[in-house]
């Protein structure tokens, strides 16, 4: 942990140890933010568009196995009627 008054005297220091550990900054004692690596935040930043991208396939299988009786022409006549009536709603 560090304080602002902390990281602003010492911010080299600090972003030095940030770039080994993740350090968290307080701010009167309480918790304002957190400062990690730029290796760290870009495994995040995947793992976030990773987690997405199962829960968008999940919910895609999800509705194929639901709506697979309905034929394909079903399906557009439903796209455009949804489209027709959502542009008219605006």
């Amino acid at each position: 942990m560090v304080s602002v008054t902390n990281l602003q005297r010492n911010s080299k220091k600090v972003l030095a140890e940030a770039a080994k550990n993740p350090l968290i900054v307080l701010r009167n004692s309480v918790p304002e933010a957190v400062i990690i690596s730029i290796e760290e935040y870009k495994r995040l930043a995947n793992l976030e568009k990773e987690t997405l991208k199962k829960e968008i396939l999940a919910n895609m299988e999800y509705l194929h196995e639901r709506n697979k009786h309905f034929s394909d022409k079903e399906i557009n006549e439903d796209i455009e009627y949804a489209r027709k009536h959502a542009s008219s709603s605006r």
